[in-house]
């Protein structure tokens, strides 16, 4: 009996469908990775302004990446968990704009106050 009859060879060597099942396994295993980091970005665009102040709402850095990810995510296979990353991203996203708008209460607006009267606007005394 050889080694090959036995299955004490090699066990590292696999065959032709056992490389594309690794290939599968690791690409479906990076998109899951790839969609739940996106669904962290979404989540923590939305809860930053609670703690960071309304100055950081029009930010949509992290957001952006995260609909790029969850995006990635779906053309790698997870549709669902990549759809799941990008609603929350989108969600923070327009969450961010009202509360820096100042269409959200307890959010003052991010927008420059001006005042009453504009000083360049009063006649000079004559």
């Amino acid at each position: 009996m050889s080694e090959s009859d036995t299955g004490l060879g090699n066990s590292r060597q696999s065959g032709p469908g056992g490389d594309k099942q690794r290939k599968e396994a690791a690409k479906s295993f990076f998109a899951l990775v790839v969609s739940v980091v996106g669904i962290l970005l979404g989540l923590v665009g939305f809860i930053t302004p609670f703690f960071m102040g309304p100055a950081t709402t029009a930010d949509v850095s992290m957001q952006a990446v995260g609909i790029f990810l969850g995006s990635s995510g779906y053309y790698l296979g997870a549709r669902r968990l990549a759809i799941a990353a990008v609603t929350p991203c989108i969600v923070a996203i327009f969450f961010g704009l009202a509360a820096s708008q100042g269409l959200i209460p307890g959010f003052s607006e991010t927008d420059r106050d001006l005042p009453d009267e504009e000083p360049a606007s009063q006649r000079p005394s004559s």
